[in-house]
């Protein structure tokens, strides 16, 4: 009897800590993911801890859901863009950027780099070669300024910029270019394309190719996978920086004094319990998928994304984040709070605006961009919140394999 049981520690430990390897080498899965922020209630508490549980809870702040930014990005200028006739001899998919759109990525990579100083990243990238082109730029830049931040650190200079961390890139054939066909014959891709601007963009399908109502399901897709990897980055990312938060709080004595640490203070320094509060996500794409993951966001209509425009070659389009307050509520009555697990209490819900300047190079100034919609990515997460198995995998449009 002693001789199973001990089996059956033994076997437990090994679960454990395979368990534990997994989590520190990839992003955990939803299927019974940790509830970080929540907490329990133990009836057998004594007075002392119930008192620290309170005064604990009173210092809690708000826990963001979203990220602080959602980027679409064009790529840069390539070869088709200057020359329709290259799409007969190479694949679409293979057609490389200009150094006109060189110099362009280059340009957005020192936008983020101002922009988002100090804080995190995420990516998503199309897999064609020029939208690849263009994110491998603007990492390149943001790592060589990650590394300048580092040794500007090092020589306690004020005025250094702390960097962007980059935590993670996925490539992301959902968000790849409308297909126009195999090789291309030019002639006959022109004759199509005036064709499409008479019928209208959004259901027009290229001989052997997409229609635009093809592109906008797979973003639909994408933006669902996007919702449940917003949550997974959250516990993932927010989980290592807990680990940062106990390693320091264990180089401290009962008396209150320090002990020698053996880590890099920078870690310590960087540590929060609100993942989401600075994080933002990049998606490299194209003209056509840029305009239909807004489209499908902000649910405009048909007739919003035929008057709206192509974004400029490596322009960022931001999304901002932000939050309901008591006055948008007066004017806004259908908005509601919800539980948020973090801090105990009712907050109002989070979207996204998106920026002036884009909603004017996209001719959408006259659409709706800060819609409340119930498909958005905060209601998907809010509701994936709510679900009774905590497992996460929400799934919309009745698809059963998103991921």
């Amino acid at each position: 009897m002693h001789l199973a049981l001990a089996n059956m520690n033994a076997v437990g430990i090994g679960i454990t800590t395979a368990v534990r390897m997994r989590m520190r080498n990839s992003i955990p899965t939803l299927e019974k993911r940790i509830l970080l922020f929540s907490t329990t209630t133990n009836t057998s508490k004594n007075s002392n801890e119930h008192q620290q549980h309170q005064q604990s809870k009173q210092h809690k702040t708000k826990k963001y859901l979203l990220p602080k930014r959602i980027i679409l990005i064009r790529h840069g200028e390539s070869l088709g863009n200057i020359d329709d006739t290259a799409y007969a001899s190479i694949p679409d998919w293979k057609i490389p950027m200009t150094r006109r759109g060189e110099r362009q990525a280059l340009f957005a990579a020192k936008q983020l780099s101002d922009l988002l100083d100090g804080e995190a990243l995420y990516a998503y990238c199309s897999p064609y070669k020029r939208a690849a082109q263009t994110w491998e730029i603007i990492q390149n830049h943001l790592e060589n300024g990650n590394s300048n931040s580092q040794k500007a650190s090092d020589t306690s200079d004020c005025n250094h910029k702390s960097g962007v961390e980059i935590i993670g890139m996925r490539e992301e054939p959902r968000v790849a270019e409308q297909q126009f066909g195999n090789f291309q014959n030019p002639h006959k891709v022109r004759t199509a394309k005036a064709e499409r601007r008479t019928f209208g963009r959004f259901f027009f399908r290229f001989p052997n190719g997409e229609s635009g109502l093809d592109v906008y399901s797979r973003c639909s897709s994408f933006l669902a996978t996007l919702s449940r990897d917003i949550k997974q980055i959250d516990q993932r990312y927010s989980y290592t920086q807990q680990n940062d938060v106990r390693r320091n709080e264990s180089n401290v004595d009962y008396n209150g004094n320090s002990k020698m640490s053996s880590g890099n203070d920078n870690d310590n320094n960087n540590s929060r319990e609100d993942a989401m509060e600075n994080m933002n996500i990049i998606v490299v794409c194209h003209g056509l998928t840029l305009r239909l993951l807004l489209m499908r966001y902000f649910q405009l209509t048909v007739e919003e994304f035929e008057n709206s425009y192509n974004s400029q070659n490596a322009k960022l389009v931001i999304m901002n984040r932000f939050v309901y307050d008591d006055d948008d509520a007066h004017d806004d009555p259908g908005n509601r709070k919800y539980y948020c697990t973090h801090s105990e209490t009712y907050q109002y819900r989070e979207y996204y605006k998106l920026d002036g300047h884009a909603k004017e190079a996209l001719n959408l100034l006259k659409a709706d961009m800060t819609r409340a919609r119930t498909s958005g990515l905060a209601d998907l997460i809010i509701a994936q919140e709510k679900q009774d198995d905590d497992c996460g995998m929400l799934l919309v449009d009745d698809d059963e394999d998103l991921g």
